[in-house]
């Protein structure tokens, strides 16, 4: 037994001398009110960085790539949904792209006669939509992104009041190539040429007004929740010969995430506004024209959670980096602080006569 002991005591020995973090005795420690003060905004700082980090952490980041798009040879469909301030037998929509294929109205848009003016409710769903979109911008969840939301407008509510049907709102799909191309809505009635494309035709005096407003425009299946440039758009010509043209720049766009995989394409927009006078020679044709065109790049968009490693390394280094630095300041602090009392307190020498 006394052997044992003798052996559990030098191995004790060992280990205390070996001791890394050495005591003090409360004897020989001292307590003063800055040092509290500096304890108190010590653990306070902590507190902050803690949640910080912890918040961080716990908001998944985006990662982005871009890869050649391979699916270039696909077709997809342009979603349409808009109204324009004038009678639809005085209208014509078209696709034409690059290759000379061209698709009209009759053949896939649905036309159908709505007031222009929108009722007080469908106002402020424009309103709300457009404060949701600002705030959309800024989501770092794809899980917030792409909710439940949708631009379709809210039914009007026009309190039994009767209200002029006085425009055209086209809606529908139109299945394209993966190419450039034009979507353009015209004054006078489409009429396919053999041959020869299409043309435009009206007869009489026709007073044109391309107001319009552009309840929903979109390149493949519209992904609920998920906010285009073009949704909401309201524009109101102040003559009637004006051109409305929009360049679209459309990027395939796939989002990832443990709950979301969706291929969408969003995409950005130019605009360019004018009124046609032949006479002042500003030459052109008064309408609404998008012109589009397909990025041959692809970007995925995948939410990726961040290392727990990583993330503990960061905690420690927050609490310890504080610690050491508070200690330091309260060191430096102190001692200034009596250096200075001490240097005032000191007598001076006076020489005896």
């Amino acid at each position: 037994k006394a052997v044992v002991s003798t052996q559990s005591t030098g191995l004790g020995e060992i280990i205390k001398n070996i001791d890394a973090f050495p005591k003090v005795e409360e004897s020989y420690v001292s307590t003063s009110s800055f040092g509290g003060i500096v304890t108190l905004i010590c653990w306070i700082g902590i507190a902050a960085l803690l949640y910080s980090e912890i918040n961080y952490f716990l908001s998944p980041n985006l990662e982005y790539k871009y890869t050649v798009d391979r699916e270039a040879d696909q077709k997809l469909e342009i979603n349409v949904d808009m109204t324009v301030a004038m009678p639809c037998n005085l209208l014509g929509a078209d696709v034409l792209d690059i290759w000379g294929q061209n698709i009209g109205d009759t053949e896939l848009l649905k036309e159908e006669l709505v007031p222009f003016e929108l009722a007080e409710n469908q106002k402020m769903f424009l309103k709300l939509q457009g404060a949701g979109q600002d705030k959309g911008q800024d989501h770092a969840r794809l899980e917030d992104l792409i909710g439940d939301r949708s631009m379709k407008l809210v039914p009007r509510d026009d309190h039994g009041k009767a209200v002029p049907k006085d425009a055209c709102r086209l809606h529908g799909r139109i299945p394209v190539d993966k190419v450039k191309g034009n979507f353009h809505i015209l004054s006078g009635r489409s009429v396919q040429l053999p041959g020869m494309g299409h043309a435009h035709l009206q007869f009489g005096n026709v007073q044109k007004n391309f107001s319009h407003r552009i309840d929903g425009l979109t390149f493949g299946n519209r992904v609920q929740g998920m906010f285009y440039a073009l949704d909401g758009e309201h524009k109101i010509a102040p003559t009637a010969d004006y051109s409305y043209q929009y360049y679209i720049q459309i990027v395939p766009t796939k989002y990832i995430t443990d709950d979301i995989n969706v291929q969408t394409y969003q995409y950005t927009v130019e605009e360019q506004v004018r009124s046609v006078d032949h006479k002042a020679g500003n030459h052109g044709t008064a309408g609404i024209i998008m012109k589009y065109n397909f990025s041959p790049i692809s970007a995925i968009v995948e939410q990726k959670q961040k290392n727990v490693v990583i993330f503990l390394t960061r905690l420690l280094g927050v609490v310890g980096g504080i610690i050491s630095t508070s200690g330091l300041l309260n060191l430096v602090i102190t001692e200034a602080f009596e250096w200075v009392c001490c240097w005032r307190k000191t007598p001076k020498l006076v020489p005896t006569k």
